[in-house]
């Protein structure tokens, strides 16, 4: 195979992070051969450094559904791709755009009737994590996927900036940084802002010399406004890029985090967390690799995957029920740990 098509334009940044052993399992099978990627506009800067990926296609959308699909159509023939994989567990469009450029290998999931579309599928399977559901599909290939482990792709001068800017920001080398993120995309995924506030008061009180900073993208700003003058916290909200933060996290000892983009790349560097989850399901979601904690409550109606609750009498339930004082104690046994290993 010399000329491979990934397609998952469904991802986000933490989907791009859970789609690199799959990525690397191709690369290392296929030695020597050109892998691009089909992809969403959001995340195509962060994936045109990607380690394991040559190139970029990005399916925009902008001229309709129809034009655009016949403009990219055009475009994937005239690159001569001997193999589409696509690891979009159920976009139709995914595995139609392989079909209409005349892909002869395409291999998938048969899902929703796209089956017709591939000439290998195979059942789709959501009771395991996404770094399996998408290192499945390459068995169809009877490719070796056991080296499973994330990786992150920031770069020493990505540190650098980091350093500096924690310098900057008083952050001594000594200093035990916790990072907090406070945002997610959903709603629903979202802890309340008061019940962060008690957190970062109880560890900065428990635990000496803690530096709690600030992470997430600038759409979180609104979120850190809320928080009271007087905590000590440092907001590096929007500060730097999505490499930049694999750095940061990297330097963190701790990540406090809901379901998120931020998690998986802390999750890829190496660095524990404490993960709090709702309406999602953390045997597909959770933090890969060891050293994580999942904090999550038995309600009824959870994993409804709504960006919206529909509980009108107790909303947001799921994520209500979580209690700041169990979320201190779990982000202060993952420093205990540290301290234990140091």
């Amino acid at each position: 195979m010399q000329n491979i098509l990934v397609c998952q334009t469904g991802g986000w940044i933490g989907d791009m992070v859970l789609l690199t052993p799959a990525l690397r399992a191709l690369k290392q099978t296929y030695s020597g051969s050109r892998l691009e990627l089909l992809l969403r506009p959001r995340v195509a800067d962060l994936m045109g450094s990607h380690p394991y990926v040559d190139d970029c296609i990005v399916d925009e959308k902008t001229e309709g559904r129809c034009r655009s699909l016949t403009r990219l159509v055009r475009r994937i023939r005239d690159k001569s791709f001997d193999l589409a994989v696509v690891l979009h567990p159920t976009s139709f469009r995914n595995a139609l755009l392989p079909f209409l450029a005349r892909i002869p290998i395409r291999i998938g999931t048969n899902v929703g009737g796209r089956g017709m579309l591939l000439t290998q599928a195979c059942g789709d399977d959501t009771n395991v994590h996404e770094v399996h559901r998408y290192l499945r599909v390459l068995q169809l290939l009877e490719i070796d996927t056991a080296s499973d482990g994330l990786e992150f792709w920031h770069t020493d001068t990505d540190r650098r900036f980091i350093e500096n800017l924690l310098r900057v920001e008083g952050v001594s080398r000594d200093d035990r940084v916790i990072a907090v993120n406070l945002g997610t995309t959903w709603t629903t995924k979202r802890w309340d802002v008061e019940n962060f506030v008690e957190v970062i008061q109880q560890i900065t009180r428990l635990v000496q010399g803690a530096k709690i900073v600030l992470i997430g993208s600038p759409m979180e700003q609104t979120l850190a406004e809320r928080l009271p003058a007087s905590l000590p916290t440092i907001n590096l909200i929007g500060k730097t890029s999505i490499l930049q933060l694999g750095a940061l996290l990297e330097r963190c000892e701790v990540c406090l985090t809901c379901d998120s983009g931020p998690m998986h790349i802390a999750a890829a560097v190496s660095t524990p967390t404490v993960v709090l989850f709702g309406p999602t399901d953390p045997r597909r979601h959770r933090p890969y690799g060891t050293g994580h904690t999942v904090i999550e409550k038995p309600v009824s109606c959870r994993p409804c995957y709504k960006r919206l609750c529909r509980l009108q009498d107790t909303p947001y339930l799921c994520m209500q029920e979580i209690g700041a004082g169990e979320v201190v104690k779990a982000v202060e046994t993952k420093l205990y740990q540290k301290d234990c290993i140091v």
